[in-house]
């Protein structure tokens, strides 16, 4: 019988495999593509990467490599798809010109923040992609400005990642920012996106080294209910898997 981790990395695959055959895609096709390459990179690529390197280095960059590549080619999708709309998109972007969008571009501008910020993540860090973290700042802001509870809190979820790479803040001000837009995704969600519950835990308690909170907050992602008819489907079952594998590895990042 295949894992829960393999059956989503099929059901992904061939999503993204009936896009990429096709001769002409749409734009709506084109959106759809940019959320399967973004889901693919941090569900399994990514994924597959944190859980090797440490017992072989040189597959897990590997793996890394191959993320990175994915985030690149979602990237470039998500310019090509803003670029249609606002000539010299990616010219304005990095300017400092203040960006102004309508409600309808939110969803557009959220994914391409997503490649953005997925390719600094498998980069581990690379320089060259170091630059582009204002721009993530950038299109975070522009989409809260239009409204902040749009995708049920995903722009505050969002916010948890980028605070907690900000070097201006201090571990203080990071832990107090993330918690504040920790309690405003999940109020925003219902408390039903069970990332929200892993990304705290390994933002926050991780570093702290609270352990008994990290595993706390884990399990509450584990308790979180998976149906097919809610929004956070697909995501809850990326961070559950995550979850269970964090707590089965938890004596690796905790001294005690």
């Amino acid at each position: 019988m295949l894992k829960q981790e393999s059956l989503i990395e099929i059901f992904v695959d061939i999503k993204i495999s009936n896009l990429e055959k096709k001769q002409s895609i749409s734009l709506e096709e084109k959106k759809d593509l940019l959320k399967l390459y973004i889901q693919y990179g941090f569900g399994i690529l990514m994924e597959s990467s944190d859980r090797i390197i440490t017992e072989n280095y040189s597959k897990g960059i590997e793996n890394y490599n191959k993320a990175y590549d994915n985030f690149v080619a979602a990237r470039t999708l998500g310019l090509d798809i803003l670029s249609t709309k606002y000539e010299n998109f990616e010219e304005l972007l990095k300017s400092d010109s203040e960006l102004n969008f309508v409600a309808e571009d939110i969803e557009n501008l959220y994914w391409l923040m997503a490649a953005y910020s997925g390719a600094i993540s498998s980069s581990r860090a690379n320089p060259f992609e170091l630059i582009n973290l204002p721009i993530i700042e950038k299109l975070l802001t522009a989409c809260l400005k239009i409204d902040p509870k749009w995708g049920h809190g995903a722009l505050y979820g969002a916010m948890m990642s980028y605070c907690s790479v900000r070097q201006d803040l201090s571990e203080v001000s990071k832990k107090d920012s993330i918690g504040y837009y920790f309690d405003k995704a999940l109020e925003l969600s219902e408390s039903k996106d069970a990332s929200l519950y892993v990304s705290y835990a390994e933002l926050v308690h991780k570093p702290a080294q609270e352990k008994n909170l990290f595993k706390q907050k884990l399990n509450t992602a584990l308790d979180v209910k998976v149906s097919k008819n809610n929004t956070f489907y697909l995501s809850n079952l990326i961070a559950q898997n995550r979850a269970k594998w964090l707590i089965s590895d938890i004596n690796e990042y905790f001294i005690d």
